[in-house]
């Protein structure tokens, strides 16, 4: 285990970049940059076939009873053919002024547990202060058919994990589990408070539907599997969103029609470089239970240009949040046009707000690069990477955040996050990979944000990819 502390050095850069750009009025407080550095680099030894040295597509979640304490985790050791030798996480307990990290245990063989590879990890917290940890597991072997979606606990706000209970779980060549997302209840008057949600895309030979278990025993057991997307379904990336209430909605991407097909965990290099362009867009729908996840409505349309990788780059899954206090719903996505970033919201998961523009600065070259939207209170953080394609080939990604004091109507406040990350020494899966998605996460007063983080390695090593997060006051 390795103790990190937020310092004025990132991976060999001079300094730290934090800079502001907000309209100068008298008696605002503008947002700010409280800490930023490095909280994670790789804990795994490198195994054959992997990338050693590569940190890749994190989630953070922030604890409900104490806004100090935060997780992330992220692919350890990533495999361009799909998975992870293992799931790194880091933690604070002083809100992010020092982090500690460590390999989570018993999940793959690298860390005590029983898989090969794993991938996809989410993170939520309870409303006793009990952090979750969703991941999906594999066998490298092709003709090991089977695949689960794996969920640990931790009691100590994520320092240590448990063994993983398994929510889903299959044998089956003509079936895989990937893209899991977990939420959990913490509505302090919903009827269903404490329970968890785990989602996943259950693909099935050409179809892949959304569907989701509940346990409300802490993940001991799980519930029959519901299903979310019904029929021949061609969806994906579920992004449950719980109100207050306890009434669910989920949003997800639609592929049905558009010529475009869901990104599986397991697939080859060349079925990745040969997807084709985002062009026209993807529809992302939302359904919405009622019931605790029993049933769930006809879908409403959130937005029908969502697009996908940038070119040489694979990333750029659309992301959603539930403001804790308001209640309200936000989304954010990169759209067709690569460089324009979206944001929508809504009251009730069946109304939403026309779209309106997060990154007003965005040029003729610039192309978004991930995105991850979290809120509270009624502000509004959203996360991105900002690539120049006419700058130097296009090999760097400037972190950015921009935020909202008005509920997502207006996004005044930018701020930029670190030094740029240089792609040519990131993870590769068919194209550099800084992952699928980023994470953020709000509480009282306080947001955070985590990203993948590429610079030049030691001599004679191929990628440098390391975990950064910063903590920001809105």
């Amino acid at each position: 285990m390795r103790h990190v502390r937020s310092a004025a050095l990132v991976a060999g850069v001079a300094a730290i970049t934090i800079s502001a750009s907000v309209p100068a009025v008298a008696g605002v407080r503008h947002p700010t940059v409280l800490t930023l550095g490095q909280v994670s680099r790789q804990d795994v030894p490198a195994a054959p076939g992997s990338e050693p040295d590569t940190l890749v597509e994190p989630d953070i979640a922030v604890s409900p009873v104490d806004r100090d304490v935060a997780v992330a985790a992220a692919h350890d050791g990533r495999y361009p053919d799909g998975g992870a030798v293992g799931i790194t996480h880091a933690w604070t307990r002083d809100g992010g002024l020092t982090w500690r990290h460590a390999a989570v245990r018993y999940i793959t063989t690298a860390a005590g547990g029983a898989w090969d590879r794993a991938s996809d990890p989410v993170l939520a917290f309870g409303p006793g202060g009990d952090a979750y940890l969703s991941t999906i597991a594999f066998n490298s072997d092709v003709s090991d058919c089977r695949s689960v979606v794996l969920v640990s606990r931790s009691r100590d706000g994520g320092a240590t994990f448990g063994r993983p209970s398994v929510a889903q779980s299959t044998d089956d060549c003509r079936i895989f589990n990937d893209k899991n997302w977990l939420a959990v209840d913490n509505g302090a008057h919903s009827p269903h408070r404490g329970r968890i949600y785990q989602f996943w895309s259950y693909f099935f030979g050409e179809f892949a539907q959304q569907r989701v278990r509940w346990s409300d025993d802490h993940g001991r057991t799980w519930s029959a599997a519901a299903v979310v997307t019904p029929g021949n379904a061609s969806t994906q990336n579920s992004q449950a969103l719980i109100r207050p209430d306890g009434s669910i909605t989920d949003l997800y991407l639609d592929f049905a029609g558009t010529g475009r097909e869901p990104d599986r965990e397991r697939e080859s290099d060349a079925a990745r470089a040969a997807a084709p362009p985002a062009d026209p867009g993807v529809p992302m729908r939302a359904r919405t239970s009622r019931d605790g996840g029993r049933t769930w409505s006809a879908a409403v349309t959130v937005a029908t240009d969502v697009g996908g990788d940038v070119p040489g780059v694979r990333c750029c899954l659309p992301s959603a949040t539930v403001d804790a206090v308001t209640g309200r719903l936000h989304a954010v996505w990169q759209s067709t046009d690569v460089s324009l970033l979206r944001a929508s919201s809504s009251t009730d998961g069946v109304h939403w707000t026309a779209p309106v523009t997060v990154n007003p600065e965005r040029t003729s070259t610039t192309q978004v690069v991930n995105a991850d939207v979290a809120a509270y209170a009624g502000k509004v953080l959203v996360s991105y990477g900002v690539r120049d394609a006419a700058a130097a080939d296009g090999r760097y990604v400037q972190q950015r955040a921009r935020i909202s004091s008005d509920q997502a109507r207006s996004f005044r406040s930018r701020l930029t996050l670190g030094p740029p990350s240089d792609l040519r020494y990131a993870a590769q899966a068919g194209g550099a990979f800084p992952g699928d998605y980023i994470g953020t996460a709000a509480g009282p007063g306080r947001f955070y944000a985590a990203w993948a983080f590429s610079s030049e390695p030691p001599a004679g090593q191929t990628y440098h990819q390391v975990l950064l997060a910063a903590t920001i006051r809105p």
